[in-house]
């Protein structure tokens, strides 16, 4: 009877001890002259639409961070798994493929950070351009 208790104030324990990721805030940019549509993509070919930003317009949204191996995410919808990030990509809306470009994200995951500040940029001609992303510790 004892251990049943036992495992079962061990048990609780657990449940109730949640740790949460920190949350890292992203900054995207449009620093260019046309319009352009930005998606996270995660694995398995799924991704989420960011909407079309602007010239000079920034979107902001919340993704978390691995502390263990630096890891980007975000809880799918219904919180019961983790949707990892693979990459951030944007183009000119309506021609993806002769246009897109890709936020490189591998320093982020190789530090830990509280803020990604990433921009790009639509030429005329060509695939965005996204430069070196900035971080904020």
């Amino acid at each position: 009877m004892r251990a049943i208790l036992f495992i079962t104030l061990a048990l609780a324990a657990c449940a109730s001890t949640s740790t949460t990721d920190p949350t890292v805030t992203v900054n995207l940019h449009n620093d260019g002259a046309r319009p352009m549509q930005c998606r996270i993509q995660f694995g398995h070919w799924v991704d989420r639409d960011l909407g079309v930003l602007a010239p000079a317009a920034v979107t902001t949204f919340q993704i978390q961070q691995q502390p263990k191996d630096g890891a980007l995410y975000v809880e799918r919808d219904d919180g019961q798994r983790r949707m990892m990030i693979e990459t951030i990509y944007c183009h000119a809306p309506n021609d993806l493929q002769a246009t897109v470009g890709q936020v490189d994200l591998a320093p982020a995951r190789a530090a830990r950070t509280r803020e990604i500040n990433a921009s790009c940029v639509l030429p005329e001609i060509g695939h965005a351009q996204c430069r070196p992303i900035a971080l904020k510790p």
